[in-house]
């Protein structure tokens, strides 16, 4: 496959998976962002935002972002760390514990995607 095939076939995934988050914040009504913070602090455990970051590999400016809508919807709750005033921990509120429990009752059509995408890889 020469190079310019390569962009076709990532051109191509991009659209998948441009499709699979429509997909998903229509059935959830959350944006696979919020979604990934949600499932990071799913263990019951606070987290740190540059920990929240590392698990959602977004940049620190985007989790910022992230981190204030899933706030503002009530799904999680902030905590100031008591060392140090500026840093910050965040957990599941019994919202956004309720929201990860309607999420992973439902099944993600996952596995198709990635059929498709191999799929375009082979040809």
């Amino acid at each position: 496959m020469s190079k310019v095939e390569d962009i076709c076939v990532i051109k191509e995934i991009y659209r998948m998976l441009y499709q699979f988050e429509k997909d998903f914040q229509e059935t959830h009504h959350i944006s696979i962002n919020d979604a990934m913070v949600l499932c990071c602090l799913k263990n019951g455990e606070e987290k740190s935002a540059g920990e929240i970051c590392d698990f959602v590999g977004l940049s620190n400016s985007r989790v910022s972002k992230v981190l204030c809508a899933v706030e503002d919807e009530g799904y999680i709750v902030r905590r100031l760390g008591s060392n140090d005033r500026r840093q910050m921990f965040f957990s599941l509120s019994d919202k956004g514990k309720k929201k990860m429990n309607e999420m992973m009752g439902k099944k993600l059509h996952f596995s198709d995607l990635l059929k498709t995408i191999s799929k375009q890889c082979d040809t």
